[in-house]
C-alpha cells in the first residue's frame, strides 16, 4: 500500500517533501489511513477538522479524536465549528452540499494564509465510482462521468488509487484507530444507496467491474481533453466579455454545430444545470426576451445573442403578475426553476427533509396553484405548529435578511398558502397515513 501511495503520488505530482500541506481529517477510516501513510512517508503536514454540528455529542467526540491524533504525532491541528443547518436554510441548499461548501471554503482559507501549499482529502477509488453513478443519474457530460480527479486546484486526493477494501485491510493490519460515522449506514442519501445497493449488485454480476472502470476513467479523461481543446476554439470565436456580461453570438453558435455541447461548456461555470441548458438550447430557435435563472446568474435571450450576467447582491425576484400552475405542468424556469411531479407513495416512500423540496398531499390541493410574491398580511399554518402565523413574523423568527424577504415566493391553493418556497410547507397540506397521491415540487439551482 505504501509503495502504491508513493507511485500514485509521484505519477500525478501531488505531494512534495519540501512543501507543507493540510490533511482534511474527519476522523473516519479514509482520512486516518491517509494520515498514517503521509506520516510514514515523512511529509510535513497539519490536520484540519471541520465540526458540522450535525450529530450532537458524536460530532464533538470526532473533533476531540482528531485533535488527540495530532497531539500523538506531534503535528498542528486546526479545528473549526460551522453552523451547517443555518447555512443550509439561508442558502436553500441540502445539508450535504452545505457541508461540502463550508469545509472546502475553510480549507481554501487555510491554504490562502501562505503557510500551506495545498490540502489533501481521503477520497478513494470507490468514491470515484460512486460519483460516476451520481452524475450519471443526475445527467452530466464527459467531465461528470470522468468523475473525481487526483488534483483540483489546491485540493489533492492521494488515495484515489485505493479501493475501500484495500483501505480497510491496511487499517486492520496497521491497527489504525478511526471514528465510525453512523450516517454512512443510512440509505436515504443518494451516495449511500449507490454504495449499499448498486455497487454490490455490479460486483456480484461482474466481480472485476472496478478494473474495467479504471480503463473507462482513463479513456473518458482522454476524451474530455480532446473535447475541451476543440470547444475552447469555438468558444473563443463566439463568446465575448464586456462590462461584467458574457455574450454568446446566436448566429455563430448555430453555424458551429454541436450547439447543446457548446452551451453546456459555456454555461456550466455559471451554475446552469443540465435541465436548464436543454431549455436554453430549445430557445435558440425561439423568440427574444426569455429569461433563465441559475442560482447565481440570469441568461437573457436577446434577438442576436444570449446575455449572461450575475444576479446582484440585492437582486429581487418580483413577479409582474402571478403565475398559474396547472396539475399537468411539469416545470417552469422563470423566475425560479421548479419541477412538478405526482407520486404514488409505496412502502419505501420517504418524505424529503431537503428545504428545496415540498411534498404535499395532492388531493388536498385545488388547481391551478398560484405562484406569487408574499404580500402584507399573508398568514399560513407552518408545518409542526398549531394555529396560524404571519409570514412577516415567520421571517423575523428565522432572521431573514432584507434580501431574503424580497426574494421569497409562495404557492397558494384556493387562497391558502401551501408553501413558503424553500422554507416551510403548510401543516394543512402535509402528507399523512391517508395520503393517496403526493405532489412533489422541487427547486433546481
Amino acid at each position: 500500500m505504501l509503495q502504491k501511495f508513493f507511485d500514485f503520488n509521484k505519477s500525478n505530482c501531488l505531494l512534495q517533501r519540501d512543501n507543507k500541506f493540510i490533511i482534511a481529517a474527519s476522523g473516519g477510516i479514509d482520512s486516518m489511513v491517509l494520515v498514517d501513510l503521509c506520516y510514514k512517508a515523512g511529509f510535513d503536514f497539519a490536520l484540519a477538522h471541520c465540526n458540522f454540528r450535525l450529530r450532537g455529542e458524536e460530532s464533538n467526540i470526532d473533533a476531540l479524536f482528531v485533535n488527540e491524533v495530532a497531539d500523538g504525532l506531534g503535528i498542528p491541528c486546526f479545528l473549526k465549528e460551522v453552523e451547517t443547518l443555518a447555512f443550509s436554510k439561508n442558502n436553500k441548499l441540502s445539508i450535504q452540499e452545505s457541508a461540502r461548501i463550508l469545509r472546502y471554503e475553510w480549507f481554501e482559507q487555510l491554504v490562502a494564509t501562505g503557510e500551506f501549499s495545498l490540502y489533501a482529502t481521503g477520497h478513494h477509488f470507490d468514491d470515484k465510482v460512486e460519483t460516476f453513478f451520481i452524475n450519471l443519474f443526475r445527467g452530466t457530460g464527459v467531465s461528470g462521468l470522468r468523475s473525481i480527479l487526483p488534483r483540483n486546484g489546491k485540493c489533492v486526493r492521494p488515495l484515489l488509487f485505493a479501493t475501500r477494501s484495500e483501505i480497510e485491510d491496511y487499517a486492520l493490519k496497521n491497527r489504525i484507530k478511526f471514528r465510525e460515522d453512523r450516517s454512512n449506514d443510512e440509505n436515504h442519501y443518494t451516495r449511500n444507496k449507490i454504495r449499499h445497493f448498486i455497487i454490490p449488485a455490479c460486483e456480484k454480476a461482474y466481480p472485476e467491474f472496478k478494473k474495467g472502470f479504471r480503463s473507462t476513467f482513463h479513456n473518458l479523461a482522454l476524451g474530455e481533453t480532446l473535447i475541451k481543446e476543440e470547444t475552447d476554439k469555438i468558444i473563443k470565436r463566439i463568446v465575448r466579455h464586456e462590462e461584467g456580461k458574457t455574450l454568446i453570438n446566436i448566429n455563430q453558435l448555430q453555424e458551429c454545430g454541436h450547439i447543446e455541447l457548446i452551451l453546456y461548456e459555456v454555461l456550466k461555470p455559471f451554475n446552469f444545470n443540465s435541465l436548464l441548458i436543454q431549455q436554453i438550447y430549445r430557445s435558440v430557435e425561439g423568440i427574444s426576451g426569455k429569461k433563465f435563472y441559475s442560482q447565481t446568474h440570469v441568461l437573457i435571450r436577446e434577438r442576436e445573442q444570449f446575455v449572461i450576467q450575475k444576479l446582484g447582491n440585492k437582486s429581487v425576484i418580483r413577479l409582474d403578475s402571478p403565475i398559474l400552475i396547472e396539475n399537468n405542468n411539469t416545470f417552469i424556469n422563470s423566475p425560479i426553476n421548479l419541477t412538478f411531479k405526482i407520486l404514488m407513495p409505496d412502502n419505501d416512500f420517504k418524505i424529503s427533509s431537503d428545504p428545496n423540496i415540498a411534498m404535499l398531499d395532492y388531493d388536498k390541493l385545488s388547481f391551478p396553484l398560484i405562484l406569487r410574491n408574499t404580500m402584507a398580511g399573508d398568514t399560513f399554518s407552518p408545518l409542526g405548529m398549531k394555529g396560524r402565523k404571519k409570514i412577516s413574523d415567520f421571517m423575523i423568527d428565522l432572521k431573514f435578511s432584507d434580501e431574503q424577504k424580497n426574494q421569497t415566493l409562495v404557492f397558494v391553493s384556493d387562497d391558502e398558502i401551501v408553501w413558503l418556497i424553500g422554507y416551510r410547507i403548510s401543516e394543512k397540506f402535509k402528507i399523512t397515513a391517508d395520503t393517496k397521491r403526493v405532489y412533489k415540487i422541487e427547486i433546481h439551482q
